[in-house]
C-alpha cells in the first residue's frame, strides 16, 4: 500500500501538480500529452522552490529594461488619472505577426474619443509577479517569495512615488489575496487599497484559473475610476486570460477560428488569442460606455504565454511582451 500511494504521488507531482509559475521561457520543440522531460525537470524545479519557499529571499535587483509603466508615464509630470493593466499572459504572436497582433487590441484602439499614444514590445521575465516586479518597481528578484523581504528598494514602486504625490492608489486582482503572498507584500509596494476575490460586485469564477472573471470586474475597476474625484492611480492585474486558456471562458464565437491551418497544432495559442481579444472588446466597450474618462490607460503583458500541450510551442516571442499606451478623452 505504502508503495502504491508512493507512486501515486510521484506520478501526481511530476505530471499533475501546478504548472503555474513554471519558467517555461526557453520552450524546447516538444510533443506529447505529457510533456517533454525538459517540461518535466522545470515543473519539479518550480515545486521544489515552492515547498522550500519559507527560506529562499527574492533579493531584488534593479531592472536594466525598464518597465513599460515608467517608460510611458512621466512620473515627474503624472496625468490626473491613470489605469494600469498588466494584461496576463498576453505575447506576441509569431506565426503571421503582420495581420494578428494588430487586431488583438483593436477594438480598444478604434475608438473616437481614445487617443493612440504608444505601441510596442518591451523585453520580459517569466511568472506573474516576475512581472508585477518589473512594471511596478522596475525590479527583478531572485525568487518568488516576496513576502520575505527586504523591503528597502520597494520605495522606488510607482505606487509609492504616487501617494506621496496625493495619489488615490487601488488595486485589483481576481485571485484570493493570499495567492503568492500578494496581501502582505503588496502593502509595500504602495497597494494597501487592494481589492482581490471575493471582493467584487460580481464573484462568478472563470475557469481559466478560479477567480472572478474580467469581463466583470471591469465594471468595478469604472466605477473606482469613476469615484475618484481628485488624482487616481488605479492598478489591474487580470486574470481570464491564464493558461490553460479555458474555452469554456469564451463568450460567444470566436474571432479567430481555431480551425484555419495558421493554427494547427496551436491550438492554446489560438484560445489565448480569442481571450485576449476578448479582453480588449470588453475594456473597449466599457470605455464606450462612458468608463475611464480622462485617463490614461496602460496595457502591457505579464509574460510570454505558456505553451504546454501543443504540437508546437513557438508559437509566441519569448522574451518581450506587447504593451499600448492610449488616453480617452
Amino acid at each position: 500500500m505504502i508503495w502504491s500511494l508512493g507512486l501515486l504521488y510521484l506520478i501526481f507531482s511530476v505530471f499533475f501538480f501546478d504548472y503555474r509559475g513554471v519558467n517555461l521561457s526557453n520552450r524546447y520543440q516538444t510533443s506529447g500529452w505529457w510533456g517533454s522531460y525538459y517540461e518535466t525537470i522545470q515543473n519539479l524545479k518550480f515545486n521544489h522552490e515552492f515547498f522550500w519557499r519559507g527560506t529562499v529571499k527574492p533579493e531584488f535587483y534593479d531592472w536594466p529594461h525598464g518597465g513599460v509603466l515608467q517608460k510611458q508615464i512621466d512620473m515627474q509630470n503624472p496625468p490626473k488619472k491613470i489605469l494600469f493593466i498588466l494584461n496576463e499572459s498576453w505575447g506576441t504572436f509569431i506565426p503571421e505577426h503582420g495581420a494578428v497582433n494588430p487586431s488583438v487590441d483593436a477594438p480598444l484602439i478604434n475608438i473616437p474619443n481614445v487617443q493612440l499614444i504608444a505601441q510596442g514590445e518591451n523585453p520580459a521575465l517569466h511568472s506573474t509577479i516576475m512581472g508585477e516586479l518589473r512594471e511596478l518597481c522596475d525590479l527583478k528578484a531572485k525568487s518568488s517569495n516576496f513576502v520575505l523581504g527586504p523591503f528597502d528598494k520597494f520605495k522606488q514602486c510607482v505606487p509609492v512615488h504616487l501617494q506621496k504625490e496625493d495619489y488615490l492608489v487601488q488595486a485589483f486582482h481576481g485571485s484570493y489575496s493570499k495567492m503568492y503572498d500578494r496581501k502582505d507584500w503588496y502593502p509595500h509596494m504602495g497597494l494597501q487599497n487592494a481589492r482581490f476575490f471575493p471582493q467584487f460586485s460580481n464573484i462568478k469564477q472563470c475557469h481559466s484559473f478560479p477567480g472572478a472573471c474580467d469581463y466583470n470586474i471591469v465594471h468595478d475597476v469604472s466605477a473606482a475610476n469613476k469615484a475618484a474625484q481628485d488624482k487616481s492611480f488605479i492598478y489591474w492585474l487580470t486574470l481570464d486570460t491564464h493558461h490553460p486558456y479555458s474555452e469554456k471562458d469564451i463568450l460567444g464565437n470566436y474571432t479567430y477560428d481555431c480551425k484555419q491551418p495558421i493554427f494547427d497544432g496551436r491550438q492554446e495559442a489560438c484560445r489565448n488569442l480569442n481571450l485576449q481579444h476578448q479582453f480588449f472588446t470588453v475594456l473597449a466597450n466599457e470605455i464606450k460606455a462612458g468608463g475611464f474618462k480622462d485617463t490614461d490607460i496602460v496595457v502591457v503583458g505579464d509574460h510570454s504565454p505558456p505553451i504546454i500541450l501543443d504540437k508546437y510551442k513557438d508559437s509566441f516571442k519569448e522574451d518581450s511582451v506587447p504593451f499600448t499606451h492610449v488616453r480617452v478623452h
